[in-house]
């Protein structure tokens, strides 16, 4: 027995074909799910009152038959001179699969805004009609994504109107260290963002340090206090330091000194195969030795990054070059053993810049 009401169930399958092909088990199908047990026949006379009632004047109502007779009922808008091919949707619904599901539910009012729109064009467009066109066969595992709350909705939304107007943001707080600050940080501090960076599924806003000119990269979720304010700071004059910073880290994390290094990293042969297939930082460069390892040549400073990026090859890389950077992988490894040694687990960070 359904406990929706016909106008609320109406509305709900005008929003279903707004959005994407359905059929009539779909449609049903939904409905349950929406605690609407409606009959086949009840659907049909539903789609008839959709098709009369609930459509704009530039909409129709549009069926279609596929494979097996099998009908196929969608919501068509009228879209001069607009067609969008298979490849356009596929290009649709891969930008979707790959959104981090922060934005996809902390956002989701303006995702849908975005869907509708896309959906009309779809719908108004010669391409073959597909009920499975919403990528219900695709999956995002999110693997490594912080669910954002409004909180941080909101602060984003602060943050890039100062990284977009150019207007300083005093930092109170800070809770985290997943970028290494310098230890010399003193809160609050003027900071000059200028930069939104998405890297490794977080958020982070890269610019200077007003009083002293240091480039700095603040991992957006871990901002606690802060205020935004309306002083504007010579964002094209200054813009230069930051993306030379940026150009010399390995990944976003603060370089543990000013010294960029030719750093040679040697790989196994399988997992150089794998490495090399992908981005990791501009300078790369690789050569395929004659035993079938891999050596990559980067140009940057070393972090507590680029030390972590080397653990996760475990025993399939070495360092060849330099020195510091085999000093400070061999120094974690005693640190790790430490661990293990004593019953009380500490952070650590031998990596922090001063």
């Amino acid at each position: 027995m359904s406990t929706m009401k016909q106008l609320a169930r109406l509305k709900q399958i005008y929003l279903m074909l707004s959005h994407s092909p359905q059929t009539i088990e779909s449609i049903q199908a939904a409905l349950k799910s929406l605690g609407a047990v409606v009959s086949n026949r009840q659907i049909y006379r539903d789609l008839d009152d959709v098709g009369q009632f609930l459509l704009r004047d530039d909409e129709h109502l549009e069926q279609k038959n596929q494979e097996y007779n099998k009908k196929v009922y969608y919501i068509t808008s009228d879209i001069a001179g607009e067609t969008i091919s298979g490849y356009d949707i596929d290009s649709y619904l891969i930008s979707k699969l790959v959104m981090p599901i922060g934005i996809e539910r902390g956002r989701s009012q303006s995702v849908l805004r975005f869907r509708k729109i896309f959906a009309k064009y779809l719908n108004g467009s010669k391409v073959e009609k597909n009920s499975n066109w919403d990528g219900i066969t695709m999956l995002n595992t999110h693997f490594n994504e912080i669910p954002f709350d409004e909180a941080f909705q909101a602060r984003l939304d602060e943050i890039l109107w100062s990284v977009a107007n150019h207007r300083s943001l005093e930092i109170r707080s800070y809770a985290g260290d997943s970028v290494s600050l310098y230890r010399s940080v003193n809160f609050p501090f003027i900071f000059q963002p200028m930069r939104l960076i998405y890297h490794r599924a977080s958020f982070f806003v890269a610019g200077l340090i007003e009083s002293d000119k240091r480039c700095l990269v603040l991992d957006i979720y871990q901002i606690r206090e802060y205020k935004l304010s309306n002083q504007a700071f010579p964002f094209k004059k200054e813009l230069s330091i930051i993306e030379k910073n940026l150009q010399g880290r390995f990944g976003v994390t603060q370089n543990i000194t000013d010294e960029i290094y030719d750093i040679i990293v040697e790989f196994s042969s399988i997992t150089g195969k794998y490495v090399m297939a992908n981005n990791w930082h501009h300078s790369q460069q690789f050569e395929i030795l004659p035993d079938g390892n891999l050596r990559m040549q980067l140009k940057c400073g070393i972090n507590r990054e680029l030390l972590s990026w080397i653990f996760m090859w475990m025993g399939n890389v070495k360092i060849i070059e330099p020195q510091l950077l085999k000093d400070y992988y061999c120094k974690q490894n005693k640190v790790m053993q430490k661990a293990y040694e004593s019953n009380h687990l500490e952070y650590t960070n031998i990596s922090q810049p001063d």
